[in-house]
């Protein structure tokens, strides 16, 4: 790895001790890298001390191909803020190494395996797991119907492609994250809103993914030697054809209007259709405040809890995410309806429809078993 570091305002003696310590914390971080450190890879940092007061300021920018991490820090000792800074890019690294080298090119076969010896292991947890499954099992169609909203929005968006994950996958990965931190849930949540925010958290750690593999980040030196050598695993072997490769199409996650009226069927339709389309184009956090309130009536301190927002921030996501809905609207449909309807009517249901019955017999007889 290339180190380039500058220091301002910084005396000779007080310089020797920060090279030191940088010295120390760039090795930690080039033995995190591992197989990413490589000629290609250049580090540059800045130690700046403020005028005359005892406040220091570290920017580092690590280059890694396809991607620049950057972390800055202050503080009023200048090995201290060296210690942060780095702490923070490594952070940042671990991350970035998970995403770029990750399991989804390869080992996505082996999911529903790997799930399934962590969920009905001989292990001692039979009643956890009864417990856990009790709790989980009611909310699986709403979270079920959320997941393929969420999903259906990413992707006309290019956020996502089909292929990245689909949303049984989704709901796998939820099930399986939401056991391992179960006991450790906040006792303050329903089970759907905590559920709900891991549903938030796995789509976007997809979404991370899919725009670090759209910067072409070469996979082939990070493969594990046995990426490939899956053909003994009985269940990639069942999968073998497996294509996750679901286009959830806007049409997809409307419910029926409930007309008898072709006509007005078609109207409520293309009108739903159209309010879709515009919450695809809102900044994600806007929409999910205002859909996960509207529509599946989370309170707003459940919401504030799974956004990671204050109350105050909270009202104003939402107050951006309608206006902007309504103004959008506005070009497409007669002020009067949409001045008449409530942001609720605007939304539109969640659909009703039972959760998938193949897939809720795969979660419950084989992902969840409890006898």
């Amino acid at each position: 790895m290339n180190i380039r570091f500058s220091y301002r305002k910084i005396d000779k003696n007080e310089k020797k001790q920060l090279r030191e310590t940088i010295r120390e914390a760039s090795s930690a971080l080039e033995e995190m890298l591992g197989s990413f450190n490589n000629d290609a890879t250049e580090l540059e940092g800045a130690v700046e001390r403020h005028g005359n007061h005892t406040l220091y300021r570290a920017r580092l920018k690590l280059h890694l191909p396809g991607r620049t991490l950057v972390a800055l820090e202050e503080a009023d000792d200048g090995n201290t803020v060296i210690r942060q800074a780095f702490a923070e890019l490594r952070r940042q690294a671990e991350r970035f190494k998970h995403l770029a080298r990750n399991d989804y090119l390869w080992k996505r076969p082996k999911r529903r395996a790997e799930l399934r010896n962590k969920l009905t292991g001989d292990s001692d947890d039979r009643a956890q797991r009864k417990t856990y499954l009790e709790l989980v099992q009611s909310h699986l169609p709403e979270l079920y119907h959320f997941i393929r909203r969420e999903l259906a929005y990413r992707q006309s968006v290019g956020e996502l492609s089909p292929s990245d994950i689909g949303a049984d996958e989704v709901l796998d990965a939820i099930i399986a994250r939401g056991f391992d931190s179960f006991s450790n849930r906040p006792r303050h949540l329903e089970i759907l809103p905590w559920l709900t925010g891991l549903a938030l958290d796995i789509i976007q750690e997809e979404v991370d993914a899919h725009r670090v593999r759209e910067r072409r980040v070469s996979t082939e030196d990070f493969a594990p030697t046995d990426a490939m050598d899956i053909s003994d695993d009985e269940d990639t072997e069942i999968h073998e054809f497996y294509q996750p490769d679901e286009v959830i199409r806007m049409e997809d996650i409307l419910p029926d209007p409930e007309s008898e009226n072709p006509e007005q069927v078609e109207a409520i339709r293309e009108r739903a259709l159209l309010v879709h389309r515009t919450l695809a184009l809102l900044p994600p956090r806007w929409r999910q405040a205002m859909v996960l309130a509207h529509v599946h009536g989370m309170k707003e301190t459940e919401l504030a809890e799974i956004l990671g927002q204050s109350g105050e921030q909270l009202q104003q996501l939402q107050t951006c995410a309608e206006a902007f809905m309504r103004e959008w609207l506005a070009q497409h449909l007669a002020q009067e309806d949409i001045d008449q309807a409530s942001t609720a009517e605007l939304l539109g249901s969640p659909l009703r429809e039972p959760l998938p019955e193949e897939l809720e017999t795969e979660i419950l007889e084989k992902i969840l078993p409890v006898e």
